[in-house]
């Protein structure tokens, strides 16, 4: 018999090459994780963004901190957040992915 209780396999960054996971480790470490935007064109430009051909965000995907600047954060709460229309602008692409104008 299964049980009821499904499995929570931990949440990985989707930015390319990333290996933060959704976990006690990295929570401890101060890594964050915030979910793709519901709005479709903010969604859109964070799916352009992570330059991953054929890439499109379920409402489960999420990108670490490490993929946004200091200022796109609003911490002036209990909970770290993303200030709204925020881009995820930080990355470490490979050579073939750093093209101007991708």
């Amino acid at each position: 018999m299964r049980s009821s209780r499904r499995c929570r396999r931990p949440q990985h960054c989707a930015a390319y090459f990333c290996a933060n996971r959704r976990t006690i480790a990295s929570r401890a470490r101060g890594i964050t994780f915030h979910k793709f935007p519901k709005d479709k064109r903010v969604r859109k430009k964070w799916e352009v963004a992570l330059r991953r051909d054929g890439f499109t965000a379920s409402d489960s995907s999420v990108l670490c901190c490490e993929h946004f600047k200091q200022s796109d954060f609003d911490k002036t709460g209990q909970i770290v957040r993303l200030r709204d229309g925020v881009i995820p602008s930080v990355f470490s692409f490979p050579v073939h992915l750093q093209k101007v104008g991708y």
